[in-house]
């Protein structure tokens, strides 16, 4: 009997152990994603006006890299949450956790790896799926028809340069499987790829693409709430906005 109270006891501390670390670490994300959100949007505030006659973003570029060097770009996709600084990531994708500030947060950055952004034919982008809708998650939605169409333009801008960007592929597969699908391909095949992969054929696509971007999120399209090798990839072509 007192060994059968004593197990009792040992596994009632167990579950209260349990649940007050679940509870610490579902309120520390919680808190580490609020922090996420209220410094983009003071970043937003701080770095970006927005031109009344044209509705175009003027960044403040001086003031931005003086945050930090590695913020080499901003995407912007009107009618969706997107609208955060892009970092180059060479550093191990350091990004993939910490924020434009270099501080630890789950939420990550919006990143690429590519060693010439915007230069190179294909630029990859890449950010985390939230389930607090932040980051990438809003790429999800492409997949529904009434949305993509409505949602086909996105705007990149540069120190350099500022760019119009036109969505001609969404889908969702496999990572793996995406990467031996293109690995061999010229960068004209990867164009007919995507075109080809992509859920829904999308009409006046300029025949002339030399530049695209690619942008990358976890895609959850075969379970609700764990990981899978699934991405949604949704790509665009980009033209210099002169």
């Amino acid at each position: 009997m007192k060994c059968k109270n004593a197990f009792l006891k040992l596994l009632i501390v167990s579950f209260i152990t349990i649940f007050i670390t679940s509870s610490y670490l579902i309120m520390k994300n919680f808190l580490q994603f609020k922090e996420s959100e209220k410094a983009t949007r003071e970043l937003i505030e701080e770095v970006i006006e927005n031109e009344e006659k044209t509705e175009k973003q003027i960044v403040n570029w001086k003031q931005l890299t003086s945050r930090n060097s590695d913020i080499i770009g901003w995407i912007k996709i009107d009618g969706t949450k997107i609208n955060y600084p892009i970092l180059q990531d060479n550093n191990n994708l350091f990004y993939i956790k910490h924020d434009y500030n270099k501080k630890y947060n789950p939420s990550g950055s919006i990143f690429t790896i590519n060693e010439n952004p915007f230069k190179d034919d294909e630029t990859i982008i890449y950010g985390h799926n939230m389930l607090n809708g932040s980051m990438f998650s809003n790429l999800d939605r492409y997949l529904t028809d009434s949305f993509l169409y409505s949602h086909l333009s996105i705007k990149i801008y540069t120190k350099t340069k500022n760019y119009d960007g036109k969505i001609f592929s969404v889908y969702s597969t496999g990572v793996i499987d995406e990467i031996n699908n293109i690995k061999n391909l010229s960068f004209s095949e990867k164009i007919e790829y995507y075109k080809e992969a992509s859920k829904y054929t999308i009409d006046n696509i300029d025949e002339n693409i030399s530049k695209i971007v690619k942008l990358s999120t976890c895609s959850y399209i075969n379970a609700k709430s764990i990981n899978t090798d699934q991405r949604y990839y949704i790509i665009a072509s980009i033209t210099p906005d002169d």
